[in-house]
């Protein structure tokens, strides 16, 4: 049975509220409407470009910022690389502590996926056809503000009801399959299933950039 959607929220102080987050949603500004933002190899105007945004592009997923705070580490195709803030609006709400809004968790060996959005969840494993569920709960760590957790169940089919939990650190992951770069690790923990070998622990990255339409 699928539980009810029990969402605990915990308060923010004054101070974490005041720092910024990573990873963190932005938007191109001001790059005039004819131009391109530079996407380049390291963080300065000196190295090679290796790619662009257009000036229109929104909900871009900053890694994280260099020391200096001016640049911002984000992917691009099968790798990742380096955009001027100066040229980048950030997005609001999104503070140090603040539970990450993750749009979808995946990891390798064996490949596997879950996409969130709002309080469905979608998940695909090697040995499951796709299976859609809710989050009954998210909560945070009451010792850590870089620690989080998701907790949900996946509708009944013949394989059984299925349990999921999630626990979340914001830190830097690969994904080990290419060079783009995550700021959030994931540990995903299945049971429910009458096949052991569908039960268990799996590992991987999460982004908050949105899902493709």
């Amino acid at each position: 049975m699928i539980r009810t959607i029990a969402v605990i929220l915990v308060l923010a102080t004054p101070a974490m509220a005041t720092q910024d987050g990573w990873p963190a949603l932005y938007d191109v500004s001001g790059v005039a409407a004819d131009d391109v933002l530079n996407l380049r190899a390291g963080p300065s105007v000196s190295e090679d470009i290796i790619g662009t945004l257009s000036a229109d592009t929104t909900d871009v997923e900053v890694v994280r910022p260099n020391d200096a705070g001016t640049w911002g580490l984000v992917n691009s195709g099968e790798g990742s690389g380096w955009v001027s803030l100066a040229f980048m609006a950030r997005q609001g709400g999104q503070w140090h502590g603040q539970m990450p809004n993750v749009t979808q968790c995946f990891g390798t060996e064996p490949f596997w996926s879950l996409k969130q959005d709002g309080a469905t969840i979608a998940l695909s494993t090697p040995s499951e056809a796709t299976r859609s569920g809710l989050i009954s709960g998210r909560f945070r760590s009451q010792t850590r503000v870089d620690r989080f957790a998701f907790q949900g169940s996946f509708f009944p089919s013949d394989a059984g009801e299925r349990d999921v939990l999630l626990s979340l650190r914001t830190e830097a992951c690969s994904d080990g399959m290419s060079d783009r770069a995550y700021g959030i690790s994931v540990d995903m923990f299945l049971s429910g299933s009458d096949d052991p070998e569908a039960n268990g622990l799996y590992s991987g990255c999460c982004t908050i950039a949105p899902l493709a339409k």
